[in-house]
């Protein structure tokens, strides 16, 4: 007996230790889930570009410590795209060693000085690589163009493949076109539209530039084709599109609100919005149109991920994709 009691007292105690390292060092494997952040955070927050195995441009947001500079964040951003920063299932947009040695910042344009390092990229990505740095460099409220050297020389078209460089390069090249760089870089009637993309078992939010027929500044027109499908070609969703949302109503602006009044197929059986529909059609707007807030009305209730309240959402706290690794 005393024995069966030994072997009993050891078995509970293995099995206790077990149990407290399978818990500490081995946690249960969490659901697939969307990992956007819409909320205010306590930390600066950099945003940088980097590529899946499709080569889609992916952006993401990297805490970083308070109290930076523009020129310093700039400075990081680039050295965080570069090819031996990125781990997992993503790569850098830029070869490794690419840095900027200098960034000037003069109204509303900054000019960034990199070294030679920078002309190792892969030349198949080439319009990846602008599009990345000219999408990085602009998240910054007071930069709108951007001018690039290497060494002291202007560049006018990309090292490797000869992609000319617009003047004034900004945002208006667009992002993701998944097309020719001659085809995308000429055409300014484009809108952007966030797709949802799944990437082993993790939720991303992708923005893509969209070729429409109609006036990419008039506010029906937007938020119709941010409604509508993907193209069957692509390898996004299009959670909007898929749980069959739209407008009520024509959208209107208040001020710097942005107002939108959509069905009740953007709701959950909780009465709640859908999270990937609603963070979707948020980050679309908010993409589209310069304002500071966006309110989404559903049977004139105003609607959040939590239920009804009276909040719009502020554009400046918009945060998602929180880099992995």
């Amino acid at each position: 007996m005393k024995a069966y009691r030994k072997q009993a007292a050891l078995l509970f105690g293995a099995v206790a230790v077990f149990s407290y390292f399978s818990i500490h060092f081995f946690p249960d494997q969490k659901e697939t889930e969307s990992i956007t952040v819409m909320e205010d955070s306590q930390q600066d927050i950099l945003q940088i570009y980097v590529l899946d195995q499709d080569n889609t441009l992916i952006p993401m947001d990297k805490k970083i410590e308070t109290g930076k500079t523009t020129e310093d964040k700039i400075k990081m951003m680039i050295k965080a795209m570069c090819a031996d920063q990125v781990k997992g299932d993503f790569s850098g947009v830029l070869g490794k060693g690419t840095e900027v040695s200098n960034v000037k910042i003069e109204g509303e344009t900054a000019s960034l000085y990199f070294n030679e390092q920078f002309a190792t990229y892969e030349k198949s990505q080439e319009l990846q690589v602008l599009e990345a740095i000219t999408w990085g460099i602009t998240q910054f409220p007071e930069i709108k163009t951007v001018k690039l050297f290497m060494g002291e020389e202007l560049l006018t078209k990309m090292p490797l493949d000869q992609t000319p460089i617009p003047d004034p390069l900004s945002r208006e090249l667009g992002i993701n076109h998944f097309e020719s760089a001659s085809a995308s870089l000429s055409d300014s009637n484009t809108i952007l539209v966030y797709y949802v993309k799944d990437i082993n078992g993790e939720l991303y939010f992708v923005p893509k530039s969209k070729r429409i027929d109609g006036d990419d500044q008039d506010m029906e027109t937007v938020v119709k084709e941010v409604l509508k499908d993907v193209s069957v070609t692509s390898n996004l969703q299009s959670p909007l599109y898929q749980d069959q949302i739209d407008t009520m109503e024509l959208p209107r602006q208040e001020e710097q609100t942005l107002i939108v009044n959509m069905n009740n197929a953007l709701l959950d059986s909780d009465r709640c919005a859908k999270q990937e529909a609603y963070e979707a059609l948020i980050l679309s707007l908010a993409g589209n149109f310069d304002v500071d807030e966006v309110k989404v009305y559903v049977e004139d209730n105003v609607v959040s991920l939590h239920g009804s309240n009276e909040e719009a959402v502020s554009v400046s706290a918009l945060h998602y994709n929180p880099v992995p690794f």
